[in-house]
């Protein structure tokens, strides 16, 4: 590879990594060009959990049916996370020339992937996540293969950060308005309409008094006016986000299971209502969390209900 290509290369994954609307979207174009670029397979991102012990699949790109059709094979952890969550991983690196331990032991539907490659994502020396990349080709990337994949790594680390800024400020601002609307309904409001009403009562005809009724007056219209901006710009920053960034779509699975979850089942009677392991259903309730952007399952059933995933 040239370098004009490898500029190129990086250049259009930084534009895809600006341009989408959802981070998800971003990972998965950042996936497919980093595959297409180095000839492997196939790819998948791992995202750290806030209390960086842990880590969620947060984009693929091309799975193997052993994977794809079996979503719970890609849960808990395996060699790449527990070195990465342990220090061991500082830069991208070639893994043993063997299957990955994610399809070991199975014998169909892998399509006889081999090499493994993990580049870990790190901000500021936070951990971010890592990306693991797999071809069916006996071979080791080189220094510069490796070199390409660092710098993507830091672009996806940037586009990572950047994104949960823009979140975090988002929810700040809206907690802001709420806090300021609330201080004028339950506050202000109640002291202006006591003083108004005081005055409008009182029998004198002082022109203090009549000044003072007036200024009231005029005050309340204010924050009467002011209360209203507060709620029309609430409701136009909650558009702007969902117009920014949507909500991953949920897979029918994931649907029947946040059915179940909104009916109060435990992950244990939700699999076998489903037919399926409690490991599964463990999956798939961490993908329906990440996916809405909630901390629990009642407020997922909640963001679900308010966005019509599920009828109500």
């Amino acid at each position: 590879m040239n370098d004009k290509d490898y500029f190129s290369h990086l250049y259009e994954i930084a534009s895809h990594l600006n341009k989408e609307f959802s981070l998800h979207s971003a990972l998965r174009k950042s996936l497919e060009k980093t595959v297409e670029i180095l000839n492997l397979e196939t790819g998948w991102f791992w995202l750290t959990e806030p209390d960086n012990k842990s880590v969620y699949l947060a984009a693929s790109y091309n799975l193997p049916p052993a994977l794809s059709n079996h979503p719970e094979r890609l849960s808990g952890r395996c060699y790449c996370i527990k070195q990465y969550l342990a220090d061991d991983i500082d830069q991208a690196m070639n893994i043993s020339e063997i299957t990955c331990s994610r399809l070991e032991n199975i014998s169909t539907g892998t399509k006889d992937l081999k090499f493994h490659a993990v580049i870990p994502i790190t901000v500021n020396r936070q951990k971010v996540g890592l990306m693991n990349l797999l071809s069916k080709e006996t071979r080791q990337l080189n220094e510069k293969e490796l070199a390409i994949l660092n710098t993507i790594s830091e672009l996806v680390g940037t586009a990572i950060q950047r994104t949960r800024l823009q979140h975090s400020n988002r929810s700040n601002n809206l907690k802001l308005d709420v806090s300021l609307h609330k201080v004028l309904e339950r506050v202000f409001h109640p002291q202006i309409e006591a003083i108004v009403s005081c005055l409008g009562n009182s029998d004198s005809n002082d022109n203090k008094i009549s000044e003072a009724l007036h200024k009231a007056k005029e005050l309340q219209k204010h924050l009467t006016m002011f209360s209203k901006e507060t709620k029309e710009q609430e409701k136009a920053r909650n558009n702007s986000k969902e117009f920014l960034y949507p909500d991953l779509p949920l897979t029918k699975r994931e649907l029947e299971v946040l059915t179940l979850i909104r009916r109060g089942l435990t992950n244990g009677q939700i699999g076998k209502e489903l037919f399926i392991s409690e490991r599964t259903v463990k999956f798939h309730v961490t993908a329906i969390l990440s996916k809405l952007n909630a901390n629990t399952r009642t407020e997922a059933v909640d963001i679900s209900l308010k966005r019509g995933l599920l009828s109500v």
